[in-house]
């Protein structure tokens, strides 16, 4: 039976959130929406290269598969780590970021991690069949929100917002449409756990990627080229313009839960990962430790510190699309050799 995909449609949208879109917006501003279109196509491709590696997988662990090549094999793994790592503190700055600017102003950073990584930790140890049961009682709730904001806001678009056209350079574009596929790609390197290849895994991406396309264009049509510069998470900002029957206020934060579950998807995912690649030796209680101590980090590194939160933000495009791709190719090697001697 295939795995099911509600875990991808999260994930590719977990690293957009006050991160991924503005990111977005520096680059080519009001024409970015295009960049990331052809950042769609570049992502199909990585995406494709993720499920041939499940196709070859053949019920194998990754551990086992990653023994094929004892050299090739550690530096992978290690990578992997690294990676899952890297995902699980941007999913916690991202989300203590978000939440402690517009929900809980008051409340102490640390404090609003705990609850999450709690929830997320025992997701995780659950293991992945659970997970994308969490992400597919999630989706109905997620695509209502999604499609209630799109809707809330419609009348507030401006077309002149677009014009000019086209006066990003070739390579702002090219620079736009490589990070796009990356942001969206990434997290989904964690999708190398599964058994098998999950049905429908290259057309959830796409449409995914769509939706994200369809928040830019939102985005850029009711702000407009200046504004989407000035705010951190512009997404939010549209949701504030929202009002039900022109009196009731404030219902940004209910919407905006449909882009906690990206983030908490991505944090289950990334934990179960780090379980999964830990010796088999108590791996849960290593894993706790590994979490408390990144708890402890991630307060005295990060806690109202703009320039350090910058400095990752500004690292994002980088590690997303280069690690991955020195991750799955080898990967495909391991797994096409391990096919190779069983004929």
């Amino acid at each position: 039976m295939k795995e099911k995909p509600f875990i991808i449609y999260f994930l590719t949208q977990s690293l957009f959130l006050g991160f991924g879109i503005s990111i977005l917006f520096s680059i080519s501003s009001k024409d970015c929406y295009i960049g990331a279109l052809l950042g769609l196509l570049i992502g199909f491709v990585i995406i494709y290269l993720y499920s041939k590696f499940l196709e070859l997988k053949k019920k194998r662990t990754l551990k086992e598969i990653l023994k094929q090549n004892k050299i090739l094999g550690i530096f992978v793994y290690l990578l992997i780590i690294i990676a899952s790592y890297i995902l699980l503190i941007y999913s916690l700055v991202i989300y203590k970021v978000f939440v402690a600017s517009f929900m809980l102003i008051k409340t102490p950073e640390i404090l609003l991690l705990i609850p999450i990584v709690i929830f997320g930790t025992y997701g995780a140890f659950k293991g992945l069949t659970v997970i994308n049961r969490v992400a597919e009682s999630l989706i109905p709730l997620a695509l209502g929100l999604a499609a209630f904001a799109f809707l809330g806001v419609v009348g507030l678009f401006d077309t002149s917002n677009f014009l000019p056209i086209l006066t990003t350079t070739p390579s702002n574009f090219f620079k736009t449409a490589i990070t796009f596929a990356g942001i969206s790609t990434f997290p989904n390197l964690l999708t190398i756990h599964y058994q098998e290849k999950p049905k429908y895994m290259l057309t959830t991406y796409s449409l995914t990627c769509l939706l994200i396309i369809g928040t830019i264009i939102y985005i850029n049509g009711i702000l407009g080229e200046e504004l989407v510069h000035i705010y951190r998470f512009p997404e939010y900002m549209v949701l504030k313009q929202l009002k039900l029957f022109q009196f009731i206020e404030k219902v940004e934060n209910i919407l905006s839960i449909a882009w906690i579950f990206n983030i908490f998807i991505l944090l289950m995912t990334s934990i179960h990962s780090i379980k999964e690649l830990l010796p088999n030796k108590k791996p849960k209680i290593i894993t706790v430790i590994i979490l408390i101590l990144t708890l402890y980090m991630i307060d005295k590194v990060f806690a109202f510190n703009y320039v350090n939160e910058l400095r990752i933000y500004k690292l994002l495009p980088y590690i997303s699309i280069i690690i991955p791709l020195i991750i799955i190719i080898p990967l495909l090697y391991l797994a096409k050799k391990k096919k190779s001697n069983h004929n």
